[in-house]
């Protein structure tokens, strides 16, 4: 079905919220108290060569890296750093050791343009945390350090790293879904209903 609409320009102007979709949750953890969202991607260069000389050469994206800056909840920076409660240790008290590890999840992000006033939905489905724990605390400072938690994103069903749509050029506004429970079934194409025929015998 060809797009009814295509906007002809979208300014990354600010970063509304972000949710982070753990495996096995029922819905996202939103934050809307975000500084920066940047991904970078991996590129895989291969050359054809006659003799010294490249003549021929193609990339392709074999990685890919998300960054996020900002203040997430308690939940998000536990669940994402694997802190967690051991059994040998009182109640209350979240640990961190050799064996923690971060849980896998989907990063799903929605942006505005503040100049044409429309949305971005951003996606990434498979992510799992790509540094370990980190903290900086400065007493007495004006401003309260923004956590900065880095993600490796991999390949997900459809085999892609990363999904984004401008909400004007849907059929139907998938805000709602995408920022409460980003998973492929949000963006997954509907299969058509088979249709049965009729019995026309007497």
């Amino acid at each position: 079905m060809p797009q009814t609409k295509i906007v002809p320009t979208f300014d990354n102007v600010s970063i509304k919220r972000v949710a982070f979709m753990f495996k096995g949750s029922s819905a996202s953890i939103n934050t809307d108290c975000n500084g920066n969202l940047d991904g970078e991607t991996e590129m895989q260069t291969v050359e054809k060569k006659c003799g010294s000389t490249v003549v021929k050469t193609k990339s392709k994206p074999i990685g890919m890296t998300v960054k996020i800056t900002g203040h997430v909840p308690i939940e998000v920076y536990r669940r994402f750093n694997g802190l967690k409660q051991d059994e040998r240790i009182k109640a209350g008290v979240y640990s961190y050791g050799p064996d923690s590890v971060g849980e896998d999840f989907s990063l799903a992000a929605e942006i505005f343009d503040d100049f044409e006033e429309n949305s971005k939905l951003v996606g990434m489905l498979e992510c799992s945390s790509a540094t370990g724990l980190t903290f900086a605390i400065e007493n007495g400072a004006d401003e309260v350090a923004a956590l900065e938690l880095e993600a490796k994103v991999m390949v997900d069903e459809f085999n892609k790293f990363y999904h984004e749509a401008i909400v004007a050029e849907l059929d139907e506004d998938l805000t709602d879904d995408w920022m409460s429970k980003l998973s492929a079934d949000v963006i997954k194409k509907a299969e058509p209903v088979a249709r049965t025929m009729k019995n026309t015998n007497a």
